[in-house]
């Protein structure tokens, strides 16, 4: 969903990890710059919080059927241009969005479809380049550096994208995220056909997610793994729609809207530092407590939605999403150390479908209880959600 210093393409080409750091962040700038833009693009469009998780909910599933199929592209296209595809996918999807600004449903819809397969060629290449390339005992150190320099997009992009919005136009926006893609094309070609390329040739044969689905939900520790994934990317795909429409409908301005959500991404810059706490005291114990931090300042941020005021909800918010800034740290390490060596390839491409699903099922639950209730009920839901799971981790063994 995350140093300091830039990533140099020299740099990148000598180190494994910080090549896939740059390409990951690149791709972070293209997708961060619009996430908050969108959902106050659809909500002007729709007018109704409702309308807004079902066009959400009959995307995901559009895009999860599409991605489910991914692998059988690469299948016959080569990896290289089905990353690029990726890539381009994204510069159309801000070029949709662009064209029809505020007036049109097509192009709104059009570009959450597009940009949901993009992502979706873009992480399993991406994950496949990393499985080729990055040791096995090397994954928990460079995810966590991938997920740091990502951060710095998710934290400054999102306000930067509403104020690009607000002042210029939706053009504006989008046009910093056709960019952004642009520039992640040009870097991996560029370090792609160098003398010394950091990206080696694909060996792994690319994985059939439709034949391994029962495979790896008859492995409880991968189940589990998948469960924690998904609860934290369904935390984080609430936050990013429903965060700024609240502040908007409370009488905010959409600028703070998406200073909202820049501030909740900053905590992700913490996960060097998490990732230490866990290398001490465990990750089980860290992944149970970020669950919990997070279902709790959700539920109370909740309660207060009815009765106001505005600001103390956004800041429980914020306690909410330092939580689940600290399972971006450490969530995916529950897969990578109970996934058998030999199957990683296979079931790395069946566990990246917790995102499609975060983006599927909570705007479905979300749509109907908005039917019913008002928006507290979305905060409340993803709290009961992130604190269920808490007592799910509790089965995660005792030495993670």
């Amino acid at each position: 969903m995350h140093v300091r210093h830039p990533v140099l393409l020299s740099a990148a080409g000598r180190s494994g990890a910080g090549t896939f750091a740059l390409l990951f962040s690149l791709e972070s700038v293209a997708r961060a710059s619009i996430a908050t833009v969108i959902p106050l693009q659809a909500f002007a469009l729709l007018e109704s919080t409702r309308a807004v998780s079902l066009t959400y909910t009959c995307v995901g599933i559009g895009g999860l059927i599409g991605s489910l199929f991914i692998p059988l592209l690469i299948r016959v296209v080569p990896r290289r241009w089905v990353y690029t595809i990726g890539g381009t996918g994204l510069i159309g999807a801000a070029t949709l969005f662009a064209i029809d600004g505020l007036g049109g449903l097509v192009g709104l819809v059009g570009g959450l479809f597009l940009r949901v397969l993009a992502t979706a060629c873009l992480n399993v290449t991406l994950n496949l380049y990393i499985l080729d390339n990055i040791p096995r005992g090397d994954l928990v150190r460079s995810e966590p550096l991938r997920l740091a320099v990502s951060g710095i997009a998710w934290t400054l992009c999102p306000g930067l994208g509403v104020i690009l919005y607000s002042r210029y136009g939706v053009a504006a926006a989008d046009g910093l995220s056709a960019a952004a893609a642009l520039a992640l094309l040009a870097t991996f070609w560029v370090i792609r056909v160098s003398d010394n390329p950091a990206i080696s040739a694909a060996r792994t044969r690319p994985p059939d997610p439709l034949r391994n689905i029962g495979r790896f939900f008859a492995q409880p520790r991968l189940r589990l793994g998948w469960l924690i994934a998904f609860g934290r990317s369904s935390w984080w795909a609430h936050f990013f729609t429903f965060a700024p429409l609240y502040m908007v409908t409370a009488g905010h301005s959409e600028v703070e809207s998406a200073l909202l959500v820049s501030l909740g991404n900053a905590a992700i810059l913490l996960n060097v530092l998490v990732g230490r706490i866990a290398a001490r005291i465990g990750v089980r114990r860290v992944i149970i407590a970020s669950y919990l931090v997070a279902g709790s300042a959700s539920l109370a941020a909740a309660s207060l939605v009815p009765i106001g005021p505005s600001l103390a909800v956004a800041a429980l918010l914020l306690v909410g999403s330092l939580g689940a800034a600290n399972l971006d740290a450490v969530g995916n390490i529950p897969f990578l150390r109970a996934v058998r060596p030999l199957e990683r390839a296979q079931m790395a491409s069946v566990f990246r479908t917790y995102i499609d699903m975060s983006e599927l099922l909570p705007p479905a639950v979300f749509a109907a209880l908005l039917s019913v209730f008002g928006l507290e009920s979305v905060f409340a839901a993803a709290g009961v959600l992130m604190l269920a799971i808490a007592l799910v981790a509790r089965s995660l063994p005792r030495g993670l």
